[in-house]
């Protein structure tokens, strides 16, 4: 009896015990918290110094975290309040702030910008078709790349006014607004110029008027200044090796030309703020149905591609956003009203696929086209990415190396992006090797047959180039620029040694009119030689002010060399002199000339 009551003694005393412990261990944990400090251990260290993470549900915050080192050197910690560069996330801002705009009635997303911008302006920018708001922002307004001034590493290279730094270059219009979705910074911060249009005043000041102050994003700056009172800043660094990284010597700093739709710097704290405002039912800022366009969806054929400032994939809305030394990403499901976010001082990290992954996004729903399917042979070609830009030199010199080529193979499948497509869809194609019964990729055609733009379900977009953009004809034409710069330039000196060589017997030289086209000639060479070395060696990272006073200056080289060749030529029909010679090296010079304004090596 007494050996049993033992037992229950222990029965009893253990469950008292346990009972405790069960409850604390059952104690509910929020999985995508859990989700994220994994994520953050398996990264911070290893592929980034540091990072933020933000967690957002039904308007509530859940997580507004800091993880690893801001600052290697001085082991300063990332926290809520750690401010990084956001790239790319600056675009959301900007739509945020039109549709403020918006709200109060003073914008409309579907009226010609052309309404809202000064006529002068208009003229300079020269549009080829005319654009809206909504086009602007969502990726549709159909320009091409813009290379050149994009970012810096010193503030003193930044241009001092908005307008100035969107008429430095001013993009191509490869498509037609409306046709396909190809994310553009000069598209967002001309959005953002209409904002400061119609406002009346400077797009940061009204930025943190009315959208950064109401939310209390204190810490939210549309660009770097050194005068800005923020928290503390994160260093930004590259990958060196597993575990190491490297910081430049301005802590990773960059300074965006065109800031409104790159250049802002904000830290978890502020963008949970943010987030919390978008997925609820908040009208702090504007209504709830002003709010929703925001979200409006816009398509690339058959795949939703675009929204405001943000891109589209599957059901969710999505930024991917990297700087120089920083890397930001950005997910959100308003069907679940949730968001996520994260922040890293490092570019490449995989940390930033966690929002992607946390949120899990369903499918999209595709409706395929029907009728006849499209002739391979009518797709055949070469292709460059929409963000590419072909109205430099530079923007020619890697869009010749990095073009795609379109081509049928014995099969009927269609080789494009190293992937053999088989056409499911007029138009559409799915990868031969994996699940054909899931669109990959869409060739957009016009009313009579011609591609204007490829499309793919992950939302890049290319287009058409002409022939001689092919590999072979492309790699001929620019071999044939390099012989002629290289033989003008040599042809020059000869021709120079020769000519103060050269006295007749009355100890006479021939006239200077039929040495000076070819030293002429012979400069224009060396200056295409310095065109073509620079965009080699640092591409689009050399300011476009040294490539337009080379341009410059090609051209008034130019102009003198043809206008001596032409009175050398007429001297030699006269006197009877070299008339056959310079008749041989002006038809070389014209070849020449042809080939510099092909690829815009002169200002024309």
């Amino acid at each position: 009896m007494k050996r049993i009551f033992s037992v229950l003694l222990v029965v009893f005393l253990l469950v008292i015990y346990v009972l405790p412990m069960s409850a604390t261990v059952a104690t509910p944990f929020d999985a995508s918290v859990a989700m994220a400090q994994a994520a953050t251990a398996a990264a911070v260290g290893v592929d980034t110094p540091g990072a933020a993470v933000v967690l957002v549900r039904n308007g509530a915050v859940l997580m507004a975290d800091g993880f690893g080192y801001a600052d290697l050197s001085s082991r300063v910690l990332v926290t809520a309040d750690t401010v990084f560069e956001i790239g790319e996330l600056s675009g959301l801002l900007a739509a945020v702030a039109a549709l403020t705009l918006v709200d109060s009635g003073k914008l409309s997303l579907d009226a010609d910008i052309a309404t809202y911008l000064p006529a002068e302006f208009m003229t300079k920018l020269a549009l080829s078709h005319p654009v809206t708001l909504g086009q602007l922002l969502s990726g549709h307004a159909g320009f091409g790349g813009r290379i050149f001034d994009v970012s810096f590493d010193k503030e003193s290279h930044t241009f001092e006014t908005l307008e100035e730094a969107l008429l430095a270059d001013v993009p191509e219009q490869i498509m037609m607004p409306g046709t396909a979705y190809s994310y553009s910074t000069f598209g967002i911060a001309l959005a953002a110029f209409v904002v400061e249009q119609v406002a009346g005043v400077e797009y940061g000041a009204y930025l943190k008027d009315h959208v950064l102050a109401p939310l209390g994003m204190k810490d939210t700056v549309p660009a770097f200044s050194a005068e800005a009172d923020l928290g503390a800043y994160a260093t930004g660094y590259t990958k060196a090796a597993e575990g190491s990284f490297m910081a430049p010597q301005n802590g990773g700093r960059s300074f965006a030309g065109l800031y409104p739709a790159t250049g802002a710097l904000s830290c978890a704290a502020d963008l949970s703020r943010l987030l919390a405002w978008l997925v609820s039912d908040s009208e702090m800022l504007m209504q709830a149905s002003t709010k929703d366009l925001l979200f409006t969806t816009y398509y690339s054929g058959i795949f939703a591609s675009g929204a405001l400032g943000l891109s589209k994939q599957g059901t969710a809305y999505t930024c991917h956003a990297k700087t120089a030394c920083f890397g930001a990403s950005l997910c959100i499901d308003t069907e679940k009203r949730e968001a996520a976010l994260v922040l890293t001082n490092a570019p490449q990290s995989t940390l930033l696929d966690f929002p992607l992954t946390v949120l899990e996004p369903g499918a999209p729903a595709l409706t395929l086209p029907v009728g006849e399917m499209v002739e391979l042979k009518a797709l055949r070609g070469t292709y460059a990415a929409a963000t590419s830009e072909q109205h430099t030199f530079v923007g020619q010199f890697f869009t010749m190396q990095e073009n795609i080529t379109a081509a049928v193979n014995e099969d009927g499948t269609l080789s494009f992006l190293d992937m053999r497509l088989t056409q499911i869809a007029p138009g559409v194609f799915a990868d031969a090797a994996g699940d054909t019964n899931m669109p990959v990729l869409q060739f957009l055609l016009d009313g009579e047959g011609e591609v204007t733009a490829v499309v793919t379900a992950d939302g890049a977009c290319y287009y058409k180039l002409p022939f001689y953009y092919a590999r072979v004809p492309a790699t001929f034409l620019f071999g044939v620029l390099l012989l002629l710069a290289a033989g003008f330039a040599l042809m020059g000196l000869f021709g120079l040694l020769e000519w103060l060589g050269e006295k007749n017997k009355d100890g006479e030289r021939a006239s200077i009119w039929f040495v000076l086209p070819g030293l002429l000639a012979a400069l224009l060479g060396i200056l295409v030689g310095v065109q073509v070395l620079a965009a080699y060696k640092t591409g689009a990272a050399m300011l476009s002010s040294f490539y337009f006073a080379m341009r410059v200056l090609a051209l008034l080289v130019g102009i003198g060399a043809t206008v001596s060749y032409v009175v050398a030529f007429v001297s030699s029909v006269l006197d009877r002199k070299q008339h056959k010679r310079i008749a041989y090296s002006a038809i070389l010079y014209l070849v020449f000339v042809f080939l510099i304004c092909f690829f815009n090596l002169t200002v024309i």
